[in-house]
C-alpha cells in the first residue's frame, strides 16, 4: 500500500509505493497533501491505492516535474519499510509508457502513422520517437473531454493499450473510498481519546 512521507526539515511531501515490482516515488503538490490530510492521512500512514490513483489522475501526485526529487539523504531511517498487502485497486490501473512501462513524465502522444494512432510515452521514449510524434500532451492535462476532442479532431481510432488503461482510470469511481478512509480515521481518533480519558478515572 502507498505510504505518505515528509521530507526532513521541509513542508513538502511524497508517497512511496510499489508498482509492477518496483518502488515508485510520487511527488505531492499542496492540493494533493490537503486532500490526504482531509481524509486524516498523516506522514507515516499507509493508505489505499484508490486514493493515490485519484490524486494522480487529477495531477496532484506525479512522478516527474516541478516537485523535489527523493534522495537517500532526505529519507529518514526506516522509511523504506513498506507493507504491500493486497489492495482492492489493481496496479494495472496506473498508466505506463506504451513502450518501456515507465511511469516517468508520461505524455499522451499522437503518432504519425498510415492510420492515426495514440499511445502514452515517457520522456525517454518520446525522444527516441520524436520524428514520429505529432501531438504531445502531458498526461495530467489529458482529461476525458480533452481525449474525446483530440480523438475526434484527429480522427484517431487506433488506441494503444496504455491509452485504454488511462481511460479506465479516468472512468473509475473513488469518491466513496475517500469517505470510508475519513470515517475510519475519525473513529480511531475518537477511540484513542476515550482510552486516554479512561486512564485518569478514579474508579
Amino acid at each position: 500500500m502507498p505510504v505518505l512521507h515528509q521530507y526532513k526539515g521541509k513542508e513538502e511531501f511524497y508517497i512511496l509505493t510499489a508498482i509492477n515490482g518496483a518502488i515508485v516515488t510520487f511527488q505531492l503538490n499542496h492540493e494533493g497533501r490537503q486532500r490526504l490530510k482531509g481524509a486524516g492521512i498523516e506522514p507515516g500512514d499507509k493508505f489505499g491505492r484508490a486514493l493515490l490513483l485519484d490524486i494522480y489522475r487529477s495531477g496532484d501526485a506525479f512522478t516527474h516535474g516541478t516537485g523535489a526529487g527523493t534522495t537517500v539523504e532526505e529519507i529518514d531511517e526506516g522509511q523504506m519499510i513498506f507493507d504491500f498487502s493486497n489492495d482492492p485497486e489493481p496496479e494495472s490501473l496506473f498508466p505506463t509508457c506504451g513502450e518501456c512501462s515507465s511511469l516517468n513524465d508520461l505524455h499522451l502522444v499522437e503518432l504519425k502513422e498510415t492510420e492515426p494512432a495514440a499511445t502514452i510515452l515517457c520522456a525517454s521514449c518520446r525522444i527516441k520517437n520524436s520524428s514520429g510524434i505529432d501531438t504531445s500532451i502531458p498526461l495530467p492535462l489529458a482529461s476525458r473531454s480533452v481525449l474525446n476532442r483530440l480523438f475526434a479532431m484527429k480522427n484517431i481510432h487506433k488506441l494503444h493499450k496504455s491509452v485504454m488503461t488511462y481511460q479506465n482510470l479516468l472512468d473509475a469511481q473513488f469518491v466513496n473510498r475517500w469517505e470510508t478512509v475519513a470515517r475510519s480515521k475519525k473513529q480511531v481518533q475518537q477511540t484513542a481519546l476515550f482510552d486516554s480519558l479512561g486512564e485518569n478515572k478514579l474508579f
